[in-house]
């Protein structure tokens, strides 16, 4: 693993997905350390002086590829006293400081992995999802989840992963229809279910052969990890086989 390093950011492009929910793309004054996917950063909006203690921060798990150093990309809804901070100091110009990598929520490709994600939880799996190959040996499913089908985000990469690798699955849960959705949908050749309300394990269970034996990555809000991580303990997943990306 990379040595934690410090690093100032000035932020290229910020895009709204509506509902207070970001993507931010960051330009790193100096390539960042190596990392896996899944890892995550400390990020603050405040002035910092290397010389002196680091501010206050938030982390936040790394969205973009491991391969490409000279952009870090995050995602994060707004819901609470920093966040809204954030919301009002990260525009495109503004500076910021990182500190990564850090964080043990790596994905064992040698293994069939369930990913289940709610709301901006997708951006400690898309860099994995990003690097699956054509020729992917184990299966990989994706349950994700979110508010309104606006809010899934990484879409076009997540389909156009869909299509490529046979051993890849995805669900998607919208906890409100889109005839928009729907029509995208329709037109692709190899379809991901989209159901309603919010992520059900009795629905992903059911999508899995031999569940039990599979290893579960749960990323997304403090409730979300900790029910689904309660219904698979009650179902009999032995606890090492229950992952989750518990930073908040």
């Amino acid at each position: 693993m990379s040595m934690a390093r410090k690093i100032r950011c000035t932020i290229e492009a910020v895009t709204d997905h509506g509902g207070r929910v970001y993507t931010v793309d960051l330009a790193p004054a100096s390539p960042v350390p190596t990392f896996r996917p899944g890892q995550f950063l400390h990020l603050t909006v405040d002035a910092y002086d290397p010389s002196s203690f680091w501010p206050e921060s938030r982390v936040f798990s790394i969205a973009s590829s491991p391969h490409d150093r000279k952009r870090v990309r995050i995602c994060y809804s707004v819901k609470g006293r920093y966040t809204t901070r954030m919301e009002q100091a990260l525009k495109p110009g503004a500076e910021v400081w990182i500190k990564t990598p850090f964080g043990e929520f790596i994905i064992d490709d040698h293994s069939d992995a369930v990913l289940l994600a709610g709301g901006t939880g997708i951006s400690a799996f898309t860099a994995f999802i990003e690097a699956l190959k054509p020729d992917h040996a184990k299966q990989v499913w994706l349950a994700y989840g979110a508010r309104n089908p606006g809010l899934l985000l990484f879409r076009e990469m997540i389909f156009s992963q869909l299509a490529k690798v046979p051993n890849f699955t995805v669900l998607l849960f919208a906890e409100e229809e889109s005839e928009a959705l729907a029509k995208e949908l329709a037109t692709m050749p190899k379809p991901p279910a989209c159901l309603p309300g919010r992520i059900s394990l009795d629905t992903v269970w059911t999508h899995l052969p031999e569940p039990a034996g599979k290893v579960f990555y749960i990323s997304g809000p403090p409730i979300m990890l900790n029910t689904l991580s309660a219904q698979l303990s009650e179902r009999g997943v032995a606890a090492q086989q229950i992952r989750t990306d518990a930073w908040e």
